[in-house]
């Protein structure tokens, strides 16, 4: 068996697991539901649980974005015009992510109810945010530690928003995702100016 279908088996348990936690915290309460219930709700072991999720909170949030290596060594070289070159960093991020617009409703419904998965969530961010500062401090350079982070900052809150507005129109695509990011952040920068 390849490692590509392989990789492919564990993102789907993941998902599987996660619309199961979901499913649940919609349908019991957050509060009410439990790894156990996750595990049997997904017909799996709890054992098999801990193989993809720490706890219940990582279950309904779901496995973060990755940025993949070759896009982090392309943005760090890039001539490009910066706020381009995050668009489409950003957006081939989520492509690798196989995003479900259910999925992220059904996120925002709890969320709702439930602060404390907003602390989960904006942490993963918070994580993808302090990755691209440092990719954008090493093509800034070495005086530009501060600006990296803020926009870094500013680029994943426009990526979070941007998701959470095609997840609610289904005239959006994901491609349109990337476009959104460049007109927030170009918005943001024109009200700065």
């Amino acid at each position: 068996m390849t490692s590509n279908l392989r990789d492919r088996r564990r993102q789907q348990t993941a998902q599987e697991i996660q619309l199961a936690a979901l499913r649940l915290s919609i349908r019991l309460g957050y509060a009410a539901v439990t790894t156990d219930s996750i595990a049997a709700e997904a017909g799996i072991s709890p054992r098999t649980f801990f193989n993809y999720y720490a706890n219940k909170q990582a279950a309904v949030v779901g496995v973060p974005p990755q940025l993949d290596t070759c896009a982090a060594d392309w943005i760090v070289r890039s001539n490009g015009p910066l706020i381009d070159d995050l668009a489409q960093l950003l957006g081939c991020m989520l492509k690798q992510k196989d995003m479900d617009r259910q999925v992220v409703c059904m996120i925002e419904q709890i969320w709702d109810t439930t602060p404390e998965l907003m602390a989960v969530f904006r942490n993963s961010m918070d994580n993808i945010a302090l990755t691209i500062a440092g990719l954008l401090h090493a093509r800034l350079g070495p005086d530009r530690q501060a600006e990296a982070m803020l926009i870094a900052e500013l680029a994943t809150h426009a990526l979070s928003h941007a998701v959470r507005t095609w997840a609610r129109d289904e005239s959006m695509t994901e491609s349109d995702i990337p476009d959104m990011l460049r007109t927030q952040m170009r918005q943001v920068g024109a009200l700065l100016s």
